[in-house]
């Protein structure tokens, strides 16, 4: 796919939510989900599939949504774009490969299908770093969040030669390309309690992460989020 080159805009609209131009979002959602022993994608947590949390900020921040998936058959009824990995077995950095292969725009917004709770604000944020990037990537603890960061097209044939090579790990290609950090006290301006983070591996993940959901209502995590956005200080 030709992806198109246009700068990435930030436009508030009349219902004052900020939406994201010339930009892509990608939800990777083909792991075997190991630990938590079914469909994670598909779990409902209060009401609603787990994938259905991430999906809900991300159609009102993008224009183009695509998740990528083993089985693209099982996510038919998310009304989105669903493509297979172009390629077996290299994991979340296949998925990678494909979001970017098949996005519509030069630069993407990845993120896993295990994290329901994602703050519009801070997508904004690492959307709206320097442009010359390949990849603009949170550190939290000293770790960078690679299923929570903003990659161009321009990392393709890196990720290649890192698949070819066998380094499976998304990081693996980071020393090839241009990579900027959001510190952690950048993005906590944001999102103090980092939510965004939060993600399901494991049954007890589940249950956290529902509990969470319980104690601010049965509204959506899209919902509750746009609720707290705010100017970063």
């Amino acid at each position: 796919m030709q992806a198109a080159t246009a700068a990435i805009m930030i436009r508030t609209g009349e219902s004052g939510l900020s939406r994201i131009e010339g930009a892509s979002a990608v939800v990777l959602a083909g792991g075997q989900s190991r630990r938590f022993g079914r469909s994670k994608a598909h779990a409902l947590l209060g009401g609603t599939p787990l994938i259905g949390h991430v999906l809900e900020p991300l159609r009102r921040l993008f224009d183009d949504v695509t998740v990528v998936a083993n089985e693209p058959a099982g996510y038919a009824c998310f009304d989105v774009d669903v493509v297979a990995d172009i390629l077996q077995g290299a994991g979340a950095l296949g998925g990678l490969l494909t979001g970017l292969v098949h996005s519509r725009y030069d630069h993407c917004f990845v993120v896993a299908c295990d994290m329901p709770f994602l703050n519009p604000a801070l997508i904004r944020r690492i959307l709206g770093a320097s442009r010359g990037r390949d990849v603009v990537v949170p550190v939290r603890e000293r770790r960078p969040q690679p299923l929570h960061a903003r990659y161009c097209r321009r990392c393709i044939p890196h990720i290649y030669r890192s698949i070819q090579k066998e380094r499976f790990r998304i990081v693996d290609f980071y020393p090839d390309v241009v990579v900027e950090e959001v510190t952690e006290g950048a993005w906590r301006a944001v999102d103090p309690d980092a939510t965004s983070f939060m993600n399901v591996n494991s049954p007890e993940d589940f249950e956290r992460a529902a509990i969470w959901l319980a104690q601010r209502g049965t509204r959506s995590s899209g919902e509750i989020l746009v609720e707290k956005e705010a100017t970063p200080r």
